[in-house]
């Protein structure tokens, strides 16, 4: 069948908007203004771990099949299920959907009624959740069609106001390897994680449109992620642009929804937070209601349809509005240990299944994600050694900055890529052994 533009928009759209969420808009802008005259070198390491990977994620899933756990079942069926899990729990109930509700508060509630209490806020945000995601059929279409086109047209206004007046001239960086801060700082979107869960969603709403050809849903997929990717690019690269551009006016030590809202105040004057505020409540609530329908979807799916879909929603909502309560800064810090663990194993998957026609052996997966775990895990504890001075890992963690690709925070590449080759060179040897037995 024919490739409707309509339908490759709406879809286009409403998977830049699920993924455009909170961190999306806070994290480019803190990015600029450490960045400061490097600004492009951050941004570009910003782009490759998000939109790049999130999007390759997307459309490799949908090529694996279409369903969230199989972008890691060739390591075993088990391992993929346990992994779209974690993944979903991850962006789900615990970080990134409460991050929205918390956000939504400091940003825009916040910078209009100071002493609000954030209970308040979440209450109504995740109830507005609640109400749009029990309605999943509809999910995709009235992001896509409707709450987008506000988003895209709020932030126009901020990207040209930055562009045709500037605060200032982007002063010298305030960090050093701005391309790998930039790769790093894109880990804390989330995005990643959330390939294979939207992957499902993109597939599921287009055959709901009619696309049940294999070949038509891929290239379908294709043109969605362009869509999706183009957007989410162009808003990167001006936000953290319009931060550069403040850079002399914050530190490192400033909180990222701080630089944000400051950034808007400085660009677009004494309203900037206003229109903004507007601009996150609605990035919020998009990522906020496509991200728990497609958790409830998910776990319904794996009941075998024991639990109801109001019932998972619900009960997604009733978490997602406690743990919104502890604030931004405060989720950041909590999912930094586990994003940092699970992160290089999404990527080296992602990055392997692209290949997948070509790969032999389930067992080079599972050498690749042995690889990246290792390098993901010593890293986590290492942030876990801020709290606990047992944990003495300063000789791995300068082996480790020494690996190659480390300038790019890639040093988990060459470990995996290692291990996969080991793992691939036995299960040869296995093969042939049994031949010559």
């Amino acid at each position: 069948m024919n490739i409707k533009t309509k339908d490759i928009i709406i879809i286009g759209f409403a998977l830049f908007a699920i993924f455009f969420g909170a961190g999306n808009l806070i994290f480019p802008p803190y990015l600029g203004v450490l960045g400061g005259e490097n600004w492009v070198n951050a941004a570009f390491g910003f782009l490759m771990s998000d939109p790049l990977f999130p999007i390759l994620g997307v459309l490799v899933t949908i090529a694996l099949g279409g369903r969230a756990d199989d972008l890691g079942r060739r390591v075993h069926p088990k391992f993929g299920i346990i992994l779209a899990g974690i993944s979903v729990v991850l962006i789900g109930p615990l970080f990134s959907v409460p991050r929205t509700g918390a956000t939504t508060h400091e940003v825009f509630v916040q910078s209009l009624w100071p002493d609000a209490p954030i209970w308040i806020t979440s209450l109504i945000f995740f109830s507005l959740t609640a109400y749009l995601a029990l309605n999943p059929s509809k999910v995709i279409n009235n992001i896509g069609k409707y709450l987008t086109p506000a988003i895209i047209i709020i932030l126009t206004v901020l990207v040209i106001s930055a562009i045709i007046n500037p605060v200032g001239t982007p002063p010298a960086s305030q960090i050093d390897h701005t391309f790998a801060y930039g790769f790093r700082e894109g880990y804390q979107t989330m995005d990643a994680l959330a390939a294979s869960i939207l992957a499902s969603v993109v597939m599921s709403e287009l055959k709901q449109r009619g696309y049940t050809d294999k070949k038509t849903q891929m290239k379908a997929g294709v043109l969605v992620g362009i869509v999706a990717f183009a957007l989410l690019a162009v808003v990167y690269l001006s936000l953290t642009y319009a931060g550069s551009t403040v850079s002399s006016l914050f530190t490192i030590a400033d909180d990222r929804t701080v630089v944000f809202t400051g950034t808007v105040a400085q660009i677009l004057g004494p309203y900037g937070n206003l229109i903004m505020g507007i601009c996150v409540t609605l990035a919020c609530l998009t990522t906020a209601v496509g991200i728990t329908s497609a958790c409830a979807s998910f776990f319904v799916g794996q009941s075998k349809g024991r639990w109801t879909y109001q019932a998972v929603t619900l009960t997604c909502v009733a978490i997602e509005f406690v743990i919104s309560l502890v604030g931004t800064t405060r989720i950041i810090d909590f999912a930094s240990f586990v994003l940092t663990l699970i992160y290089p194993i999404v990527m080296v998957l992602i990055i392997f299944s692209l290949f997948d026609r070509h790969i032999k052996y389930n067992t080079t997966y599972t050498g690749a994600v042995i690889g990246a775990g290792l390098i993901g895990l010593v890293q986590a504890l290492a942030i876990l050694g801020r709290y606990f001075e047992a944990l003495k890992l300063e000789p791995v963690l300068n082996f480790i900055s020494q690996l190659p690709l480390s300038q790019y925070g890639l040093e988990w590449f060459l470990p995996s890529l290692l291990c996969a080759a080991a793992c691939t060179l036995y299960a040869y040897w296995q093969g042939r052994q049994s031949q010559l037995n």
